[in-house]
């Protein structure tokens, strides 16, 4: 029992203390939250050509890299002014005498020639602590004017640098727009190929009730067993569970589409399909030239180009900075090798799935035209009554799956094809 109370006073105690915790987070008078509410357009229908529009113009990545840019161009023109603005140390040298031969002969008008013996001795005393002290001057600025140098040095450096940056951002935000689009289209394509086979599972269960309807009747005069009758219901029920997942992801899908373009979600909202897709062979670019054009290469190309350039205007103070800046050049040519491998098996890699997907296209337009010649015959049969009704919807129901089936591989070679161009204009993934 005495455990029991300790416990429970301690459950209270942390109950209490979590309690007063979310109070104090609740009530703080210092946080604050920033949520921005958008104006979302209102759109029944949309196309291909408007969701790549929108989806580039609403782009917060595109944002982020423009603002990146400015960012970097800001500070580089503000390094350059401070470095303008950097003066050095000046200090004139001189020199008073400071011997007792140089005060009783001092060879300058303007100083007399001194004579006698306790202005000698107090005149060589005062002038030694002068120059010791003009000396000490010099060495102080210049120590200063090494320091300003170095600086200046640092900053030149820091700002050839941004403008370095800035053109590797350039190249980031091309390529993020060249991968907006790419994804944009595989989402699009992807509901469209999930608005096809909706449409298709819909008809399929419309012949399955069909189907149960024929077995119960059957059942009914003694031409099938129950069982029969108890396995076309659960095929229609597991068809009806298929077909509300596919169709909660298609409306997933469509509200994270309706987000990423800005616009208001609409379950009913139509996509309409792609205008025409021309099923050619896959044109293959030559690897070099893909590599050169494409904007990973650049950018790395770019990074040699400024380890080169600091490796000549970096001011290093001893064989370690030196060793440091060879290094770093070093790295970046190793990175660069090792970037054209991986691009060149990513080039390999995308043109074979290309082809892979036009290969699918033709061996799906082939097995529709077989299964609709089949299907005439069917008609023939059908019309001489060696097969019922029913028989002729069931393998009319075969050419819709093999037609929805090509719609898919049509759709998969427009995405894979798209982005196999999309590496001419130096976009590799």
């Amino acid at each position: 029992m005495k455990k029991t109370l300790i416990s429970l006073s301690t459950a209270l105690l942390l109950l209490s203390s979590s309690a007063f915790a979310y109070a104090d987070s609740v009530l703080d008078p210092d946080q604050n939250v920033y949520v921005n509410e958008d104006v979302l357009e209102t759109v029944s229908s949309v196309n291909l050509d408007y969701v790549l529009d929108k989806a580039l113009k609403d782009s917060h990545n595109l944002s982020m890299l423009a603002l990146k840019y400015a960012a970097q161009g800001s500070k580089k023109d503000d390094l350059e002014q401070q470095m303008e603005g950097m003066g050095s140390a000046s200090f004139a040298p001189g020199h008073l005498p400071s011997t007792p031969e140089e005060v009783t002969n001092t060879g300058n008008p303007q100083l007399p020639n001194l004579t006698d013996p306790i202005g000698i001795a107090w005149t060589v005393m005062q002038n030694n602590a002068m120059n010791q002290m003009m000396q000490g001057m010099g060495a102080l600025a210049g120590g200063m004017n090494k320091i300003i140098s170095s600086q200046r040095a640092q900053m030149n450096t820091a700002a050839h640098q941004l403008g370095t940056d800035q053109r590797n951002s350039l190249l980031q935000s091309d390529e993020a727009k060249a991968g907006i689009r790419l994804q944009t289209i595989a989402q699009y394509v992807q509901l469209l190929g999930q608005k096809k086979q909706l449409a298709f599972m819909n008809e399929y269960e419309g012949v399955m009730e069909k189907e149960l309807i024929r077995a119960t009747l059957l059942s009914q005069q003694g031409l099938a067993s129950s069982e029969d009758v108890l396995t076309a219901q659960k095929a229609i029920n597991k068809q009806k569970d298929d077909t509300a997942i596919l169709l909660n992801n298609y409306r997933l899908g469509i509200v994270q589409l309706s987000t990423d373009i800005g616009i208001s979600y609409d379950p009913n909202l139509v996509l309409q399909d792609i205008a025409s897709i021309s099923v050619q062979p896959i044109a293959e670019t030559d690897t070099m030239t893909l590599l050169k054009s494409s904007y990973q290469m650049k950018s790395s190309g770019n990074n040699i180009d400024e380890a080169v350039w600091e490796t000549v205007h970096t001011v290093t103070q001893n064989t370690y900075g030196d060793t440091y800046l060879g290094v770093n050049v070093a790295i970046n040519g190793q990175k660069n090798e090792q970037m054209q491998l991986e691009l060149t098996k990513k080039i390999q890699s995308t043109y074979n799935d290309a082809k892979n997907a036009y290969a699918a296209v033709l061996t799906e337009q082939r097995n529709l035209t077989d299964v609709q010649a089949d299907l005439q015959k069917m008609k023939f049969r059908y019309e001489v009554g060696v097969i019922s009704k029913h028989d002729l919807n069931k393998f009319q129901l075969k050419v819709s799956q093999n037609e929805t089936t090509l719609a898919a591989a049509k759709l998969k070679y427009y995405v894979l094809n798209e982005k196999a161009k999309a590496m001419d204009t130096g976009f590799i993934q």
